[in-house]
Order: C-alpha cells, then sequence, then structure tokens
C-alpha cells in the first residue's frame, strides 16, 4: 500500500451540486439540532460539501483522469459525497449503518434526481451474514471516518480492496490522506 500526494484543487461548483449541498447542509443542522430523546443520531457529522466536492474532483482529475471509477461511501451518513461523486460522473454507492439516513439519501437522490445507490448495513463484511457489496468491484472508496475509526478502516481496506483501488479518508477542512493498494 502507498500512499499519493494530492494536490487540492478548486472546481467550479455546478448549481445542482450547490442546490443539493445546501440541501444536506439543512438535513443535518436538522438532525443535529435534536434532543437525545427526540432521535438524535449518535456520531452524525457530516462532511463540508464543498469541500468534498474539490476534493473529490481533484482525486477523478490527477489520479484517475482517463476514466471514471466505481465509487463507494463508507459511512455515507445523508449520501452527500456519493451524491456528488454521481454529479462528477462516477457510477456511486454509500453504505450506512443508521438507516434513518439511508432513507433521507434515497430521498435526496430522488428529490435531486442523481442516480446513486444507497445500502443500509455495516461495512464491515464479517457484521452482516451476505455481502452488501463486491468490494473488489470498487475503484474508489471514500470515507469521513471518527479519529478512532481510521485505522480500522484502513485495515478493512487493505483486506478488501482489489490492487489498484484508492481510498480517500477526509478528516474535516482541507485534511485528506490518499492510499492505493
Amino acid at each position: 500500500m502507498k500512499r499519493i500526494e494530492l494536490a487540492f484543487s478548486h472546481f467550479g461548483l455546478p448549481v445542482s451540486a450547490n442546490r443539493l449541498i445546501n440541501d444536506c447542509l439543512e438535513s443535518g443542522n436538522d438532525i443535529c439540532s435534536r434532543a437525545d430523546n427526540q432521535g438524535q443520531i449518535p456520531q452524525f457529522e457530516p462532511a463540508d460539501g464543498k469541500t468534498t466536492w474539490h476534493l473529490l474532483n481533484s482525486v477523478v482529475q490527477q489520479i484517475t483522469p482517463d476514466r471514471k471509477p466505481v465509487f463507494c461511501e463508507w459511512g455515507s451518513g445523508l449520501g452527500q459525497a456519493t451524491l456528488l461523486a454521481s454529479l462528477i460522473g462516477l457510477p456511486a454507492t454509500g453504505i450506512e449503518i443508521e438507516e434513518e439516513l439511508v432513507e433521507i439519501a434515497r430521498d435526496l437522490s430522488l428529490e435531486h434526481a442523481i442516480p446513486a445507490t444507497f445500502i443500509h448495513g455495516s461495512i464491515y463484511p464479517h457484521d452482516n451474514p451476505a455481502p452488501l457489496i463486491d468490494y473488489t468491484e470498487i475503484d474508489l472508496f471514500f470515507a469521513y471516518p471518527w479519529p478512532g475509526e481510521i485505522a480500522r478502516m484502513i485495515e478493512l481496506f487493505k483486506q478488501v480492496a482489489g490492487n489498484g483501488a484508492i481510498l480517500v479518508c477526509y478528516h474535516g477542512g482541507r485534511n485528506f490522506r490518499v492510499l492505493q493498494r
């Protein structure tokens, strides 16, 4: 496994991406403002949409400029990164353990007419009785992990990704790590 140096670049933000980001921000704010006894979702922290847009475009332009990689977001939450990847033109799937977030992501996909697949379940194969997705068919993995989950996700990537697959771990702000198997 090797680390890939990536130059973070700015890309134009289409109206469709901007509308999606704003809708995700509004939905995220609604969820985060809930009281514990009103359905607050533990460990829910949406990524910055505009930074995610620029980061995904940077990866596609610099690492896979000659093809559209198959995309999978681990812990997709509201589906923002998955839907942005689809807007870039990538076949995109998000996996999320919180069923309510999967439903919101599917609704956003329909509302914005952005094709994407959202799967309810754990990203970890040992948690599932049947495979949710064949990870060897994924070219580009994306995760916005909690600090305590980073090592576990990297280990999962080492175990399940095919040769040449890429993992983008976004850590907030302009902090990210890009690894290739």
